[in-house]
């Protein structure tokens, strides 16, 4: 609707003072009716805040299934006379998620957040604790699906989101992957399906051109793709070598295991070459560790291979352009699926420090 117009007799004759005063009140007048209304002169304008970029959105519903996850394995724990009685390994697996779940949750904060939460633990006047979830797992199975959701989701937010972001999220998804294999071989109740292989590992989401994500500095990246080379070409090496001290399963496990790391290792050469990093060849021989292997020493190697490159993945994943992430973040997927049934006990965050949530 236009303003309206209004009319008024003419002015009588003023003084230099007079003109001043009514050259101010002209001004404000022409400010009223340019909006049709009152402005507020010098008030602050009001904030559209800008719409969320890829790592909030990806942040907010890893928080919410990690949340769902939570209350699902406290419920359980409190049950936990009933449901693992007699069973240590259910016990165990509950007690590494009880703990690990809310390294994770701060791990994905931001600094707001973690601020916020640092504040009202120093000053709980007036904080209630929010309810749980309701789509909280209350059983087993139930807590088993939602550790293959967070693996997935997790998974597909290594793909996209910034590398600082990525290396939590990739050390989220290899700790599910493998504490889901073990709740599930101590509860014997649950499905676990397949992790995502490298060509299945694809951007979902589109992402916000208001908020881009972003990687990390080239030179990390060459030194960490450099040294994923160097332990993939060694542990294909020492497979083949565990693989000529045994036989029948036992030796064709180790041979699969030595072409896998080998196929890893040309495969991140090849990335290498396209990207102008180091490019390590394979050696014909490597040294073994203490310079002989003693029958202890050659059942440890397997799962100590498999922690150090699942470090390194993890790391790599990290530092990567996101076209060349997948790779590393299926293999961290298949060292923690390795290590599940070897060890009973993995970082929350495999390859970074975790922050005790009770800190601060």
């Amino acid at each position: 609707m236009p303003c309206p117009v209004r009319t008024s007799p003419p002015a009588p004759r003023l003084s230099r003072r007079g003109l001043l005063r009514s050259a101010a009140a002209g001004a404000l007048a022409l400010v009223t009716l340019a909006g049709c209304g009152p402005v507020a002169l010098g008030g602050p304008q009001e904030h559209t805040p800008p719409p969320p970029g890829i790592d909030d959105l990806y942040r907010a519903d890893l928080l919410a299934v990690i949340e769902r996850a939570i209350a699902g394995t406290e419920h359980l724990v409190e049950q936990a006379g009933g449901i693992a009685a007699g069973s240590p390994a259910l016990s165990a697996a509950l007690d590494v998620l009880a703990s690990a779940l809310p390294v994770q949750r701060t791990a994905l904060l931001t600094g707001a957040q973690a601020e916020r939460e640092r504040e009202a633990r120093q000053d709980p006047r007036g904080q209630s604790a929010p309810p749980p979830p309701a789509d909280a797992p209350t059983d087993t199975a139930g807590l088993v699906a939602a550790l293959v959701e967070l693996r997935d989701l997790a998974v597909a937010a290594s793909r996209q989101v910034s590398g600082s972001l990525a290396r939590p999220t990739a050390g989220i998804a290899a700790h599910s992957a493998w504490i889901a294999l073990r709740l599930r071989s101590a509860a014997g109740t649950g499905e676990v399906t397949p992790s995502p292989t490298a060509e299945q590992i694809v951007p979902g989401r589109e992402v916000p051109a208001t908020d881009p994500p972003s990687v990390g500095a080239q030179a990390d990246f060459h030194t960490l793709l450099e040294q994923a080379q160097q332990e993939e070409w060694y542990a294909g090496y020492l497979h083949e070598v565990l693989a000529a001290r045994t036989e029948g399963e036992a030796r064709e496990r180790h041979l699969g295991r030595s072409a896998l790391h080998r196929a890893r290792g040309q495969a991140l050469g090849l990335i290498a070459e396209e990207e102008g990093a180091p490019v390590v060849p394979r050696q014909a021989l490597y040294p073994i560790p203490g310079g002989t292997l003693d029958p202890e020493r050659a059942g440890q190697l397997p799962t100590l291979l498999a922690q150090g490159l699942l470090v390194d993945h993890v790391s790599l994943v990290g530092a990567a352009p996101f076209a060349h992430r997948p790779l590393s973040i299926a293999a961290a997927l298949a060292e923690a699926e390795l290590l599940a049934p070897l060890v009973d006990r993995m970082e929350p965050l495999p390859s970074l420090e975790a922050e005790d949530p009770a800190d601060g």
